[in-house]
């Protein structure tokens, strides 16, 4: 019945305690999104800094049994073997599936839920 009392009643300080914990919520909420942001912020100029570097410094890579064309392209010709990659590539991707019968073999069965005895629009009002 206190509680009761307190919420019926009128009192200034109630309504003052109100707004503080609004303000004070509003405040948590500011400085907890600054802080992740900051967080944030850091974590990219750290990857940043670390792609730059990896950028910076020559990749020395040696490569065993390299494969040499034995027909050279022309200047401004693509290879026969990069052709013959995207024309796999195309026929891989644009037969993934079998064909279907586009028939659509959904039937209706009467149950309990669909049942026309069970409706309420045949009595009357």
């Amino acid at each position: 019945m206190e509680l009761l009392s307190i919420i019926l009643r009128h009192d200034p300080a109630i309504y003052t305690k109100g707004w503080v914990v609004t303000i004070v919520g509003f405040l948590i909420v500011i400085i907890a999104l600054f802080i992740l942001s900051s967080i944030f912020r850091g974590v990219a100029a750290y990857f940043t800094k670390q792609d730059e570097k990896a950028k910076a410094q020559p990749v020395k890579a040696e490569v065993k049994n390299e494969v040499k064309p034995t027909v050279k392209a022309a200047e401004g010709e693509i290879p026969a073997e990069v052709l013959t990659a995207i024309g796999m590539a195309l026929y891989l991707s644009t037969n993934l599936h079998d064909e279907e019968s586009n028939v659509i073999t959904i039937e209706r069965h009467q149950t309990a839920w669909n049942a026309k005895s069970y409706g309420v629009s045949h009595w009357n009002r």
